[in-house]
């Protein structure tokens, strides 16, 4: 492997695959947010004023739809869990069912930390929920999907000293 020409910064694999995860409640409420594209560019508002058509474009969708849709260059994928929408944005060229498969780990490895996850847990355990998302999600790129490998840690630093 060569450095590129001005350093690569991590962008040695190409472009990232997820761009930004979003948990969401019904009501279209943020929960969790994560964001995996150069944003410097936006503003707070513009940021969530797009994070807001994303979010409102998924929930206006009947159940019957397919959970793929395309806003602002990106593909938007999908699916509810109770009260939860998890939302995930990638690249036109990603597969849409391995982006399904990849939210159902998240959701059960959620699951079994949480022991049937629900919005409360993700909004009095944050921290958790980002610690999970971080476990398995490096710069972008799906780094962890074993459930034991990415709870091993948390379940470490919960243990009473």
């Amino acid at each position: 492997y060569q450095v590129p020409e001005g350093g690569g910064g991590g962008e040695f694999f190409g472009e990232k695959m997820i761009k930004f995860l979003i948990l969401v409640n019904k009501q279209g409420q943020t929960r969790l947010a994560r964001y995996y594209e150069d944003r410097s560019g936006m503003s707070v508002e513009e940021r969530s004023t797009q994070e807001a058509d994303i979010v409102r474009k998924c929930l206006m969708r009947g159940e019957q739809q397919c959970s793929f849709l395309e806003f602002m260059g990106h593909k938007v994928i999908y699916r509810r869990y109770a009260s939860l929408f998890f939302i995930v944005g990638v690249d036109d060229d990603e597969n849409e069912i391995g982006v399904l498969e990849f939210i159902h780990c998240l959701v059960e490895t959620l699951d079994k930390h949480f022991e049937n996850v629900c919005e409360l847990d993700i909004m009095s355990q944050l921290e958790k929920a980002h610690f999970v998302v971080d476990e398995m999600l490096i710069n972008g790129f799906i780094v962890e999907t074993n459930k034991q490998n990415i709870l091993a840690p948390i379940r470490f630093l919960d243990k009473p000293t």
